[in-house]
């Protein structure tokens, strides 16, 4: 019995004074590990001096193979179901016709209808009288030679005004990949052309972003557009790419 209990008290002392010991050894490896974050921050912080900051542009060269374009047809008078009437006669020759020239169903939309009240200024103030009830008509086709026909018929047909025509390339989606790549390229060149004339050197990359945007198309009556159409031709478009790239600066 007192050997047990000599053996106990001989476990107990080793407990507490080995214990104190691990602990103090793990808080000596982490103030370790912590220096040595900081070290390496420092020498990071000393050899960057700033940022560069540039914009990479990159152009891709295509020929379209397609144009879209989206028609208005609209009606006005003082009851709905009697315009709306009205309209789905004149859009079902529209869309028959567009079906004849081989306009495929899927590359035709003609979902979108707005109705808004109309107003006159009278001696006694502004008053409603009626409503304009308009139906929007998107087309795709593949077919370039064909897209003057196909304008000239539909005019024939009630569309009001021709709103939105470009000649598209099918495949852009690739082809503005491509031109971000580009871009991406273009913005390290000019960051390595700037640190090379300061005499420094182009780090890690910071920040990027991309950047870019559509040009507004105006809307025109429909007997203007067809004329100004008469003697277009697509040629080349040009589908962009811009990058916002931040690089630091090193040593």
């Amino acid at each position: 019995m007192q050997n047990v209990l000599t053996f106990t008290k001989t476990l107990i002392l080793l407990t507490v004074f080995t214990a104190p010991l691990y602990t103090a050894q793990s808080y000596a490896h982490t103030e370790a590990s912590k220096d040595a974050v900081k070290e390496k921050e420092s020498q990071a912080n000393e050899r960057s001096l700033g940022t560069i900051s540039v914009q990479g542009v990159g152009a891709i060269d295509v020929t379209p193979n397609a144009y879209s374009v989206t028609f208005i047809v609209e009606e006005q008078g003082t009851t709905v179901s009697k315009l709306s009437g009205q309209l789905e006669n004149e859009l079902t020759s529209i869309v028959s016709f567009l079906l004849e020239e081989g306009i495929e169903e899927r590359y035709i939309q003609s979902m979108q209808v707005r109705l808004s009240p109309r107003y006159n200024n009278t001696p006694q103030g502004r008053e409603q009288d009626g409503f304009t009830l308009s139906r929007e008509i998107a087309i795709t086709s593949t077919d370039l030679e064909n897209y003057d026909r196909v304008l000239d018929g539909v005019l024939k047909r009630g569309v009001d005004r021709i709103q939105q025509f470009n000649f598209i390339n099918m495949g852009e989606a690739s082809v503005y990949q491509k031109a971000l790549v580009t871009a991406v390229a273009d913005a390290k060149n000019r960051a390595q052309l700037l640190a090379k004339e300061l005499g420094v050197e182009v780090g890690e990359v910071v920040a990027i972003s991309e950047s870019g945007g559509n040009m507004p198309i105006p809307v025109m009556r429909a007997d203007t557009f067809s004329k100004e159409m008469s003697l277009s031709l697509p040629g080349q478009e040009s589908v962009n790419a811009r990058v916002n790239v931040t690089f630091n600066i090193n040593q």
